[in-house]
This record gives C-alpha cells, sequence and structure tokens, in this order.
C-alpha cells in the first residue's frame, strides 16, 4: 500500500519534510528558552532593584571579584562624584527614546569612598539626547550637554555590564581616538581615558549637589539647549518569544499531520487505480 513512498522522488520528499520539520522543532526550543531567559532576567530585576542600594566602598569591594560582576547589574548604586571628565565624553550611536532616534552621552567621572581610598573611575551615561544634538563635542562645547553636571555631586544610578559586540552587529576601530561608538563598551572607552575605569558602568537616575540641591536632569535650559534625558528603567515584559514558541510548534504539529495526510492520499489512490487495473 505505501510501497510508492520507496521511490526516489518519495524519499527526497521524505527528507525535505523530515528536515523542516527538525528546524520547527529547533526554532520553537530556542524561542522557550529566550523566554525563559527574558522571564528570569526580569526577575531579577525586580529582585535587584528592591536591593539596598549600594554604596561607593561596597562597589569598590566587589569590583575585586570579576565573578561578582553578573550579580550587581541592575542594583542601584550612590556614588560621590568629585569630577566629570566631560571633555572625555563619548556618544553611543543610534539610541531610540519613544520612537524617536538619538544617542546616550557617556563620561567618566572620578568617584569617591568614605574610606578615603583613591578615587576610582566610572563611566557614567547620562542621558538620551535626539539625534539633531548627536554630533561630537569636547572641551568648552561640551558644556552644551554638561547643564547640570559640572560641580561635585552625589550620584545615584543603575549599575549596567560592559555591552560586547555579538556575531552581527557594527564594530568600532580597535585604535585610535573615537567620539562615538556602537554600543557601551566600557574596555573600549576605557582606552582613551585619563582615568581607569570600573568594567561596568552606571546610568544616572537622580543627582543632588553638595549642597543638598537636587538637580534637574533631563530639563531644557533657560536657552533652549536640551539637556540628557536619563534613561528609563528596563521595561519588564518577556516579549514575543512565548508566541513565536507556539508558532513555532504549530508548524511542526501541521508538517507532521499534513505529510501524513498526503502519504495516506497517495497511498489510496494508487490503492484505488490498482482496483480499477484489476
Amino acid at each position: 500500500m505505501y510501497s510508492f513512498a520507496r521511490k526516489p522522488i518519495w524519499l527526497a520528499g521524505h527528507a525535505l519534510a523530515g528536515g523542516l520539520l527538525v528546524i520547527f522543532v529547533i526554532a520553537g526550543f530556542w524561542q522557550l528558552s529566550r523566554h525563559n531567559e527574558a522571564s528570569d532576567r526580569n526577575a531579577a530585576i525586580i529582585e535587584r532593584q528592591d536591593m539596598q542600594p549600594l554604596d561607593a566602598g561596597r562597589l569598590f569591594e566587589v569590583m575585586a571579584d570579576s565573578e561578582s560582576l553578573d550579580q550587581l547589574e541592575y542594583r542601584t548604586v550612590i556614588l560621590p562624584v568629585e569630577r566629570f571628565d566631560w571633555n572625555e565624553n563619548v556618544l553611543i550611536r543610534n539610541r531610540s527614546l519613544d520612537g524617536l532616534p538619538g544617542c546616550h552621552i557617556a563620561l567618566p567621572a572620578a568617584a569617591t569612598s568614605d574610606d578615603g581610598a583613591e578615587p576610582l573611575g566610572v563611566l557614567l551615561v547620562a542621558g538620551w539626547l535626539p539625534q539633531q544634538t548627536c554630533e561630537p563635542q569636547t572641551g568648552a562645547e561640551a558644556r552644551v550637554w554638561a547643564t547640570r553636571l559640572t560641580e561635585p555631586s552625589l550620584i545615584a544610578g543603575r549599575i549596567r555590564l560592559s555591552q560586547e559586540r555579538g556575531w552581527l552587529g557594527p564594530s568600532d576601530p580597535d585604535q585610535g581616538q573615537l567620539e562615538s561608538l556602537a554600543r557601551t563598551d566600557v574596555e573600549r572607552i576605557d582606552q582613551q581615558t585619563t582615568l581607569d575605569l570600573m568594567p561596568v558602568y552606571v546610568e544616572v537616575v537622580s543627582a543632588t549637589r553638595s549642597d543638598g540641591v537636587r538637580l534637574a536632569l533631563g530639563r531644557t535650559l533657560a536657552d533652549g539647549t536640551p539637556a540628557p534625558v536619563p534613561l528609563r528603567p528596563p521595561e519588564l515584559n518577556a516579549g514575543p518569544h512565548l508566541g513565536y514558541t507556539v508558532q513555532w510548534f504549530s508548524f511542526a504539529a501541521v508538517a507532521i499531520v499534513g505529510y501524513t495526510l498526503v502519504l495516506r492520499h497517495q497511498a489510496r489512490k494508487g490503492e484505488s487505480e490498482q482496483i480499477a487495473d484489476d
């Protein structure tokens, strides 16, 4: 009844159907793993945001243990910053906010701790700028961006891990003084700064001057100059991966059922033709 299935053309069909089935199943499990990763990430963010903020001394201690860095991401840190090196600022290209194109502005800063240790360099991401202002500025011109982050201040922010290039995506030159980068790569920025930067960076959430005045970050200056908008907390959603998982497994089920029906139909057709010939 199914002897036709051993013919070369049908053997090729079996291979094609089997290959597609394997692809569908692999894609389904891949999307499921991405869903689980997103769920674990969201749970970690919620847990770490509720933790007691780290002070500078504790952060400096953890920096000595590279294996603990992953546990720091998204935690809040309070850093006394004595100097902002705006003349060494770097733009992080192609960053959007509410669908608008723009960039992030990152700058090295010297942070201190209460134990009297030497100041330690930390890369601060001061916020987002609209695309029309994303032109490299250095020296005195950088004061346009510096806005209120110019005096010693107590900075509260989120700890983030240095970004690295994956298999795809734009790359930056390994050498030279760069005014903009494709990602917040702390190691690359550290090559061109006078400070010795920690291997993580901090997204500025709020800032308070030494006289106790809280700085109004993100507000346009009186002369109309746009100020960097502090970055928002990461969105806590698992994305579309679970839906894609169902989709790929549905494709696999359709492939199994559909190909089975095709074989069954062909077998019945061959059986009918054989009866007619008899």
